[in-house]
Parts: structure tokens; C-alpha cells; sequence
């Protein structure tokens, strides 16, 4: 194995490692409330109870790239686009925050209240294309056997958290015990994912590429 693939399987290990870290201290936090109750008074104290969250969100970007190369050469239109609605939601969400910033900053660029939709659509867009790019990396996974578990763990983590967001969109009411839902169920998808990823483990020194084989 070389060197460069070596360093690439170690990545890919570490990203499912911490994925399930992260989905763990989100489970600990939503069933005790330790966070909450220990970090209540301290300033911007939302920041630090959304860090496991925020790791989740930028660790399965990484799941979905680690995992193309597993599927190009079996699926390559699934990979391809499942990819590129992946990377509309962190590259989406540069183009915003670099926006707000020169806003900030004076530059003379168009205010966002001059757009024709909100910024709120936009980020739901965002959000959207960001479940159809994970549920299309778990639904091509389903068609393996060896990489079952994986896909179904990617569609329920896109629907853990966009069915609640969704019925919230429409309703207009966010009760208190569909956001323990969703932290719940998103935190253990989390787990789930970085168990079964990445899909392949090297065996004697060589891979065991998924994209060889045809079910």
C-alpha cells in the first residue's frame, strides 16, 4: 500500500471515529442536559452545545467524499450527483457568510434584502440538496450488501432531521419534544454512520474496492 493510500485510509477512519464521538456527546448531552445546566450562564454558551452538531454536519461532507471513490466505478452518475448536491450546503454556506461579511466590511455589494427570495429559503434550499446528496450516496449503498448498513445509516440521518424540519417549515410550531427528536435521532444516525465507515477496510496491504465488484 502507499504511502498516499495509507494516509487516505487513516482519514477515513478518524472521520467515522469522530462522527460517532460527536453523535455520543449529543446523546449524552440531549438525555442528561448536562451542558445545558452546567454551561446555562455562561456567554454564547450556545456555541459550545452545538459543537458536536456542527461536527456532524461538517464530517458527513467528508463520509460522502471519502465514499466516491467507492462508487464511481460502480455508480458513477449516483456519485456525481450526489456529490454535487453535498458540496451546495458548505460551498452555499462560504458564499453567505463571505457576503455578510463584506456587507459588514462596506463593500459595495447588493444588500440581501434586494434578492428575490430570503435568506431563509436559500439556507432551506441548501439544506434540501444537501439530504438529496447524502439520501443518494445511501440509496446507492442499499444496492450493495456489504455496504447495506452504511446506506440506510446515510437515509436516516437525511430524514432524521429533514422530516422534522420540514413539518416545522409547514406547521409553523417547533414543540419541545421534536427538537429532542431530532437531536436524538440525528445523534444516533451519527454513530451509526461513522460505525459503518468507512465501507471497505485495506486487507493484506491491497484494497477490497467496492467498484470491482457487480451485485
Amino acid at each position: 500500500m502507499s504511502l498516499a493510500r495509507y494516509r487516505s485510509d487513516e482519514i477515513e477512519i478518524w472521520t467515522g471515529r469522530l462522527l460517532a464521538i460527536a453523535g455520543a456527546v449529543l446523546i449524552v448531552e440531549a438525555v442528561s442536559g448536562l451542558y445545558g445546566a452546567s454551561l446555562g450562564g455562561v456567554p454564547l454558551s450556545w456555541l459550545v452545545t452545538s459543537i458536536p452538531f456542527g461536527i456532524g454536519f461538517a464530517l458527513v461532507p467528508l463520509v460522502v467524499l471519502g465514499s466516491y471513490r467507492y462508487l464511481v466505478a460502480r455508480t458513477p452518475t449516483s456519485a456525481l450527483v450526489g456529490i454535487t448536491f453535498v458540496a451546495a450546503l458548505p460551498v452555499g454556506t462560504v458564499v453567505l457568510v463571505a457576503w455578510g461579511g463584506l456587507a459588514l466590511a462596506g463593500a459595495p455589494i447588493p444588500q440581501v434584502t434586494v434578492l428575490p427570495v430570503s435568506v431563509d429559503v436559500v439556507f432551506f434550499t441548501l439544506l434540501a440538496a444537501f439530504a438529496v446528496g447524502v439520501a443518494t450516496f445511501g440509496a446507492a449503498f442499499l444496492q450493495s450488501a456489504r455496504t447495506r448498513l452504511l446506506g440506510g445509516s446515510l437515509l436516516a440521518f437525511a430524514m432524521s432531521w429533514v422530516v422534522p424540519l420540514s413539518a416545522v417549515k409547514l406547521t409553523g410550531v417547533y414543540p419541545g419534544w421534536l427538537a429532542d427528536l431530532l437531536v436524538v435521532s440525528v445523534a444516533t444516525t451519527m454513530i451509526a454512520i461513522g460505525y459503518y465507515y468507512p465501507p471497505v477496510a485495506s486487507e493484506g496491504g491491497s484494497d477490497s474496492a467496492i467498484g470491482s465488484q457487480r451485485d
